[in-house]
């Protein structure tokens, strides 16, 4: 049999090992969680700077013990991985206990105008960067009633007074302020990722997913069909002849007619399918909550759709077919990675029995 791409130094998948990264989600909150560790010894050492400070007539022990207590939260999260999983979630608990720790130094010092409020405009970015406008907002309002509690309980505070609150607007505009065009900057970050990330999972020509996604939908599902029993099935599709068409009728035709089997096959597949283009003129297709039986009715229908395309060249209609296998997750193998091999060997053994037909297997053969 044709050498594998395993035996080439390629997963099943067809992305070289060396290429298989983490996914982008998780990369994103690691460097999240960097950039948040040092804005919070930032923020430790900031305070510490303060209480130095001759003019600060305040309880140092007390903020001394909130300052012990904040910096072992974030060696137990940080250093000693009592949460080994990155997650929004855990920023979001950080940065409210960043809130915390200087909405306590503030209320300790008993000066709600003094340059510690600035402070607060280090969660205030660091939210508005990472956790979305939604959780800004609602941390602006938080930060907005703790500043104001602070406000008319010091001893300055004129509860009645519209001069007093007046000048509490104006402290508070620019959280706002800033608060809104770190959001407004974080937006159209994610746009621009997000276009970039379409770039990177997508194949040029045909604007089907590219191995790379592929790869990333096909460890997903495998993750929720260990959690709840459950099937899924890759289908591995070669066009027939199609060199021949490109020698006879040109490039441009074969990449038409390649144009339209794929239109084709996505019409032949459910909604939720997804389908990947493996290289040149072959694809790959995982397919969901599928068992063997099944699979073996999609792989028929598309089959059947493809050989009914036809693209018209010089006034003749021009055609081909397909040579589709298929294996099913964990029939053929619980390894996740030898599904997409088994069902190439599948397609292989349509190839060798006459092209233009489906084959299913459920388990690997000698090679």
């Amino acid at each position: 049999m044709k050498q594998t791409r395993k035996d080439k130094g390629f997963l099943s998948t067809g992305i070289p090992r060396r290429l298989q990264g983490p996914d982008a989600e998780q990369v994103e909150l690691r460097g999240f969680n960097r950039t948040l560790a040092e804005m919070q010894w930032l923020l430790l050492a900031l305070i510490l700077v303060y209480l130095a400070m001759p003019a600060a007539n305040v309880d140092v022990l007390a903020i001394a013990v909130a300052c012990g207590a904040f910096a072992l939260m974030i060696i137990g999260f940080r250093y000693f991985n009592l949460f080994t999983d990155e997650a929004r979630w855990k920023l979001l608990v950080e940065t409210l206990a960043m809130i915390g720790l200087i909405a306590f130094v503030i209320w300790q010092v008993g000066e709600p105008r003094s340059p510690l409020m600035n402070l607060y405009l280090v969660p205030i970015v660091f939210s508005a960067l990472t956790l979305g406008r939604r959780v800004t907002l609602a941390i602006v309002a938080l930060i907005s009633l703790l500043y104001l509690i602070a406000v008319f309980t010091s001893p300055d505070g004129a509860p009645g007074s519209f001069e007093t609150f007046g000048v509490t607007m104006f402290h508070l505009a620019p959280f706002v302020l800033v608060a809104y065009l770190t959001s407004m900057i974080a937006a159209n970050m994610n746009i621009a990722r997000k276009f970039l990330q379409d770039l990177s999972e997508t194949d040029g020509m045909t604007g089907l997913s590219n191995m790379r996604a592929f790869h990333r939908a096909m460890a997903r599902i495998t993750a929720r069909a260990k959690r709840e029993g459950a099937e899924w099935s890759v289908m591995m599709i070669d066009t027939d002849h199609l060199k021949d068409i490109n020698d006879r009728y040109g490039h441009d035709a074969g990449n038409e007619l390649l144009l339209r089997m794929v239109e084709a096959m996505r019409k032949a597949l459910r909604g939720y399918d997804l389908i990947a283009r493996y290289g040149g003129d072959e694809f790959v297709v995982l397919l969901p909550n599928t068992g063997e039986e099944v699979a073996g009715e999609v792989a028929e229908r598309v089959r059947r759709a493809i050989e009914n395309t036809t693209i018209e060249v010089n006034g003749k209609r021009v055609s081909s077919t397909v040579s589709i296998g298929f294996a099913t997750y964990p029939a053929a193998t619980r390894d996740a990675e030898q599904v997409i091999e088994i069902a190439d060997q599948a397609m292989y053994s349509s190839k060798n029995a006459g092209r233009n037909r489906v084959t299913g297997r459920n388990r690997m053969t000698e090679h």
